[in-house]
């Protein structure tokens, strides 16, 4: 692996934690989601200059992911609790929608929302930093550790390092349906549907990729 895209993988660790819970046993997921909990609100708060993202929508994608690797070790009732929080989260989701639907570029059903759940910093795989830049990198991973995502970006900046902003977005009123159909069909035993309503969840979500100007933009006019 070469210095630029061992840069660039060093960032893209830093970003994504928004799903962590989902590559965990249901036990362990169990543990960590109120830790978890806690450090969105910091997130969140975080990045409303940026991208305003929904907690209720997190929290869906989580229980989600919870769920289905519930469904994969044998714990139908574990899947169970999930799955109903899941759909409460969703509903609230959908209901403050307009507070966080974006406008993006991506094929999408009419009426359809598009929320953002996660959002985080990514620099260019072609990015050969010098020694210089390279701590910036450093320094900017440590503020995305500790959700401090404009910080982040400033020190990007000053090291004059292009980087972009990739959002997670969730079409909530699509995930809403199948998250009902997963609740249904796991009440009526038939946990492999279940688990393809819950991956279709997954599978619908989109990631919008912003560039540095479009950031700025956003910053400025927040």
């Amino acid at each position: 692996m070469n210095k630029k895209t061992l840069a660039a993988t060093a960032l893209i660790a830093a970003i994504s934690t928004g799903m962590a819970a989902t590559a965990m046993s249901p036990v362990i997921a169990a543990e960590l989601q109120a830790k978890a909990d806690e450090n969105s609100t910091e997130q969140t708060k975080s990045d409303q200059d940026l991208i305003r993202v929904s907690e209720d929508a997190l929290k869906t994608m989580r229980d989600v992911g919870s769920a289905r690797l519930a469904i994969f070790n044998g714990f139908p009732r574990q899947a169970q609790i999930y799955i109903d929080a899941a759909v409460t989260r969703s509903e609230a989701a959908l209901k403050d929608a307009d507070k966080y639907a974006l406008d993006i570029n991506a094929s999408k059903k009419d009426g359809e929302k598009y929320v953002p759940f996660n959002t985080g910093l990514t620099v260019a795989e072609t990015l050969e930093p010098s020694k210089e830049q390279q701590a910036n990198i450093s320094s900017a991973n440590r503020h995305m550790r500790r959700g401090e995502t404009k910080k982040a970006m400033e020190t990007l900046k000053v090291g004059e390092i292009d980087f972009a902003l990739a959002t997670e977005l969730l079409p909530i009123q699509t995930a809403k349906t199948h998250i009902e159909d997963a609740a249904r069909l796991i009440g009526e035993g038939k946990y492999y549907e279940a688990n393809l309503a819950l991956k279709a969840v997954q599978d619908s979500v989109v990631t919008e990729i912003l560039d540095t100007d479009a950031v700025q933009n956003s910053a400025a006019n927040s």
